[in-house]
């Protein structure tokens, strides 16, 4: 049995595969060589919301909860007097404020930053909310607030270097969702230099589904052309922080509501939705099926790569030259 630690994206990728077999959780934890609880509390934790198991999105809402890790969980102490407050009978506004006025050696914490982790993940078991004025085991619905950008540590499009801009280097890439009619978003990434493109279907479109698969596909790609990625300022990219350290790649944001400053996606976007018209059901077709829409944009030439294919424009950077011949609807190295 192994020594605790988190798990690895490929225990999570043999999970989903052990799963998929039928497996109980018993045979899966002696299998990958961890105790029974930590599969189950991986499934418990990571499942989507139709109990399927998926690793890219159990990956992508594992780092997202490590980058945000709660005020109260990083500071003993701070939890500690909050704790022992509410005991007394106190709210979290009274705890707040009380801070706020310079009262206790210990840094301010808002009210909803209380209530936040009185009902999160790491306090459920601690029931909390009892010592609450009201008991609920639910927090109510709260007034919404007013939309605002909220993407942490974005850098703006207008900060990209030229080389970038100029499509004179290889490795920076544009990132977007097609949506389909009530179906599943379809994780659409294109290369600005080569055309090459890249598409997945996603299971929803949250931030840590989101950048779990991105993470996915560039793990999988030479370093040389991971450098750099842009993006709109949907929520569905708040986890770019993930991206970026995971393979020390730059993210950038277009100013609001100006997707069109990352053109190269939504240029392939319209050519995508010729075969993936807002109303097709992306549920019903496999993976298969968009990887051969995706190898036959890969494989048609393009006047702004001198007639060459993205496919051949991105393997030429990576140093390899090929030939295609096309014989019976077939693409044929040379």
């Amino acid at each position: 049995m192994k020594a605790y630690g988190h798990l690895t994206y490929e225990e999570r990728d043999r999970i989903a595969l052990l799963r998929s077999t039928g497996s109980n959780q018993a045979a899966i934890a002696r299998e990958i060589g961890r105790p029974a609880c930590t599969v189950s509390r991986e499934l418990k934790r990571n499942c989507n919301g139709d109990g399927g198991y998926r690793p890219v999105s159990s990956e992508g809402r594992y780092l997202a909860r490590r980058q945000r890790l709660r005020v109260l969980d990083a500071n003993p102490e701070l939890a500690g007097f909050v704790v022992e407050r509410l005991h007394e009978g106190w709210t979290p506004e009274q705890v707040s404020g009380w801070l706020a006025a310079g009262n206790e050696n210990l840094p301010f914490i808002s009210f909803e930053s209380i209530y936040d982790w009185i009902y999160g993940p790491t306090q459920k078991s601690e029931k909390l909310w009892k010592l609450l004025p009201k008991k609920r085991a639910r927090r109510g619905r709260r007034k919404r607030r007013k939309a605002r950008n909220t993407i942490a540590d974005r850098r703006s499009i207008h900060d990209r270097p030229d080389d970038v801009e100029s499509r004179e280097t290889v490795g920076h890439w544009e990132g977007d969702l097609m949506i389909c009619k009530r179906t599943r978003p379809v994780l659409v990434l294109k290369e600005r230099k080569s055309r090459f493109v890249i598409a997945a279907k996603l299971s929803g479109k949250t931030a840590a589904e989101t950048a779990g698969a991105i993470i996915d596909v560039f793990r999988r790609l030479d370093p040389d052309i991971r450098k750099s990625i842009t993006f709109d300022n949907g929520g569905e990219f708040a986890g770019h922080g993930l991206i970026r350290d995971a393979f020390n790649m730059a993210t950038w944001f277009c100013d609001a509501y100006a997707s069109w400053q990352k053109g190269a996606v939504e240029n392939m976007n319209g050519r995508l939705r010729r075969d993936l018209p807002r109303k097709r059901d992306i549920d019903k077709m496999n993976d298969e099926e968009l990887q051969d829409i995706l190898l036959s944009h890969n494989l048609t030439p393009r006047k702004c790569l001198g007639y060459k294919t993205p496919i051949q424009a991105i393997l030429k950077e990576l140093g390899i030259d090929v030939k295609l011949s096309f014989r019976s609807n077939v693409a044929l190295r040379a």
